[in-house]
């Protein structure tokens, strides 16, 4: 899938770091050694059971029920340490930090010097997006248990924001040798390539934390974002059915569909979300875009525009806008609107190579040729640019060179009329 909706991880990115898997072990366990046997829950029921479904409930993003069961287990448990731990991951889970320092204060009361005492410290810190106030309970959490499955995965997630890629990288992949298959951490590593950026890596990544974990709703739909066609739609709406609320969800499924040519399926898309969440810059910008491929330029444009003012870095709804300008004749809007969205794609080249396309069907050459050499600058592997590229070059004469680059145009990669080019290059002998 194209960035589309990318802007909308930003939340559930941070999410992801709390979510904690509903497979990884009760932290009172030993390494070599048994959990301690539960103490029966009141009214009977088994404390494990309580937790293990806690620990569902906080994967599938149903979290007052959640802290229901985990209260359940505490009780049963006798408030124990690890109890209060699994009742403060709820909080982590619903990213609010008082909340969560409120959980954390019921373990250091119990043992202010525990490890999960630091642990708790640690995720609340991160809820509040302090990754250094974070770091020294990390790193005493760390000394304490320094292959506990918990801590480790704080360890990565803290790398990860922090910026330190190659360090958080390391700590996944210690995670997945301590527990091979934890979806945690292939989450992580996903998360992590979506910040390199490596899209190929991180769809194998969330897919393999879907493999783990099939009813993850986060990893259907950050993988359902990386993909395209009928898969992205159908893990768009698994993830929608476990969360039918979820308006990020909604609108990275109204993506995919406008991606194939659903374009009224994917207003309606658009313009549900808007009427819970009307202030929501993503799905009016979303909603411009889908209106600008029905050629509604008038209410494309006023929809982009009110995206934008929210979200000023969105490339695809800035590239959007440039197309309504372009569409609607106003060209140096249109030029001054695709340098903007090249500006903010950092690592592609679809704009660059719009806008070039556009000069040339102004027979101004010139500025597409500047345009398109910036896009082959960036992406000089892209068959696109490099064929556009060669058609600027033949156009002011230029025909060797024009034949070179026809040549890497069709050993590039992506989508690119190949028949078209090779009849181009054939002309030129």
């Amino acid at each position: 899938m194209t960035s589309i909706t990318r802007l909308a991880c930003c939340a559930l990115a941070f999410h992801g770091i709390v979510a904690t898997s509903a497979l990884r072990a009760d932290p009172s366990a030993k390494p070599g050694k048994p959990a301690k046997p539960a103490a029966a829950a009141v009214g009977g029921g088994d404390p494990s059971e309580a937790r293990a479904r806690g620990l569902t409930l906080i994967r599938l993003g149903k979290l007052k029920e959640a802290e229901a069961a985990m209260k359940q287990a505490a009780q049963a448990r006798g408030q124990s340490i690890e109890a209060l731990y699994d009742l403060a991951r709820v909080q982590f889970a619903a990213d609010d930090y008082q909340k969560s320092r409120s959980a954390c204060r019921a373990l250091t009361v119990k043992d202010k010097n525990a490890m999960l005492s630091d642990l708790c410290m640690a995720r609340a810190f991160l809820v509040w997006r302090r990754a250094s106030r974070a770091t020294e309970y990390v790193a005493s959490a760390l000394a304490k248990a320094p292959n506990d499955p918990d801590v480790v995965l704080a360890d990565a997630d803290l790398k990860r924001v922090s910026g330190d890629l190659e360090a958080s990288k390391a700590a996944y992949q210690k995670l997945l040798s301590i527990a091979p298959g934890d979806p945690d951490a292939s989450f992580g590593l996903g998360q992590l390539y979506l910040i390199a950026p490596d899209n190929e890596a991180a769809r194998r990544a969330f897919a393999a934390a879907l493999q783990s974990a099939p009813d993850w709703p986060d990893a259907m739909f950050e993988l359902g974002r990386l993909e395209s066609g009928t898969k992205a739609v159908s893990l768009l709406e698994r993830a929608i059915a476990a969360r039918p609320n979820w308006p990020e969800a909604r609108l990275a499924l109204g993506a995919a569909r406008l991606q194939n040519g659903e374009i009224d399926a994917a207003e309606a898309l658009f313009r549900d979300v808007l009427k819970a969440n009307p202030k929501l810059p993503l799905a009016h910008a979303r909603l411009g875009m889908a209106l600008e491929a029905k050629k509604d330029f008038q209410g494309a444009e006023t929809e982009l525009k009110r995206g934008l003012e929210g979200l000023p870095n969105d490339v695809d709804a800035a590239l959007s806008l440039a197309r309504v300008y372009a569409q609607t004749e106003r060209n140096e809007d249109a030029f001054a609107a695709y340098r903007n969205a090249s500006s903010l794609e950092k690592t592609g080249s679809l704009a660059l190579v719009e806008a070039g396309i556009f000069a040339m069907k102004l027979q101004r050459n010139t500025l597409a040729q500047a345009f398109l050499e910036k896009a082959v600058e960036r992406t000089p592997k892209s068959a696109a640019a490099q064929a556009r590229f060669a058609d600027v070059l033949l156009a002011r004469g230029e025909k060797a060179l024009a034949k070179q680059h026809y040549q890497m145009a069709l050993g590039g990669e992506g989508d690119v009329d190949r028949q078209d080019v090779q009849r181009r290059l054939a002309a030129l002998k």
